[in-house]
């Protein structure tokens, strides 16, 4: 296999409309020699499958409110095999996030939705596969944060929060719930 290899260009601009920090980011990305999962008879593998694009506008938007910092993302991302003009398999085109952030004595909380659309991938247990498309998928995250001393700091984070059965990859289910409990020690 040949390593990737692409180039790259990326526009923004940046703003204050009353309350709002806004974002907006455009960009386009070529990319030579993709690797890509492909199916084949007897085995499987990864190889360079050729030429992509992958184009795309961001929007972000940050506001507060009393003790709340709200975060709103807004993607929309074309990203397409050059040969076959067919989109990349296991990726959405669409994503949109939602961050609320707030402090209360000294804890840091946090909760996250996530909405990743609809994508297409291939259904390998067959031959030859065949292009499935996946619905989108709405998850939700929280987590907090409590600094023990000026050093140590403890977080939770509680990952699909409502156990949502999703894939990322077709025909291989992602974790359910997932809980974790870290902690750091700065020097």
């Amino acid at each position: 296999m040949k390593p990737e290899e692409s180039k790259q260009w990326e526009i923004g601009v940046e703003g204050t409309t009353g309350p709002l920090f806004w974002q907006v980011n455009a960009y386009h990305n070529d990319i030579d020699n993709l690797i890509a999962y492909k199916s084949g008879y007897p085995t499987s593998t990864y190889e360079n499958i050729g030429e992509a694009e992958i184009k795309g506008v961001e929007w972000v938007g940050e506001f507060e409110t009393g003790i709340l910092h709200h975060q709103v993302t807004y993607q929309y991302v074309d990203p397409r095999n050059k040969k076959t003009d067919k989109v990349l398999e296991r990726r959405a085109k669409q994503q949109v996030k939602y961050q609320l952030d707030w402090a209360i004595d000294k804890v840091d909380m946090g909760l996250t939705y996530q909405y990743i659309g609809s994508r297409y991938d291939n259904d390998y247990s067959q031959f030859p596969s065949r292009r499935v498309k996946q619905g989108g998928v709405s998850l939700w995250g929280l987590t907090a944060a409590y600094p023990i001393t000026s050093h140590l700091t403890i977080r939770g984070k509680i990952a699909n929060m409502f156990d949502k059965d999703y894939e990322t990859a077709y025909g291989y289910r992602t974790a359910g719930r997932e809980y974790f409990l870290t902690g750091s020690y700065n020097f």
